[in-house]
């Protein structure tokens, strides 16, 4: 069995909802993995499934690590995880820890409105994210 794929996190933002409802958001690059680059389109035809999180924080040199472990086993099976540097992302994940929910990107931000991708929504275990919080 292979170890699931670490992808940092490139940016962090907001998407706004078609309601006008604003969302954390992380950009992440997923072109190295396909099954995680094609996540959000198949929960737009299949339906959101099964996600479960996990969080784990590791102090380094330069701050800390913040992995976030995001394991989907329904209407596929895949693992991966996503790299957050703190201080540097602390803001964004507070934010999504106090709504439950993270926006996962594969599209960079500039290329957003030219393609208007298709964008994965997770409903987080806020008490894991707060306790892994530094």
């Amino acid at each position: 069995m292979n170890e699931p794929p670490v992808l940092p996190v490139i940016d962090v933002g907001t998407t706004i909802d078609t309601d006008g409802t604003s969302w954390p958001t992380a950009v992440i690059d997923a072109m190295d993995n396909p099954e995680v680059a094609d996540l959000a389109r198949v929960h737009a035809v299949e339906g959101v499934g099964d996600i479960a999180t996990e969080a784990l924080c590791i102090p380094w040199s330069e701050g800390h690590l913040f992995l976030l472990g995001i394991r989907i086993t329904t209407p596929v099976t895949c693992a991966f995880a996503v790299g957050f540097s703190l201080p540097a992302h602390r803001e964004a994940l507070e934010d999504a820890a106090r709504q439950g929910q993270l926006v996962i990107a594969t599209t960079p931000p500039e290329e957003a409105a030219t393609h208007q991708p298709l964008w994965l929504a997770l409903d987080l275990d806020t008490e894991r994210m707060l306790g892994a919080l530094p």
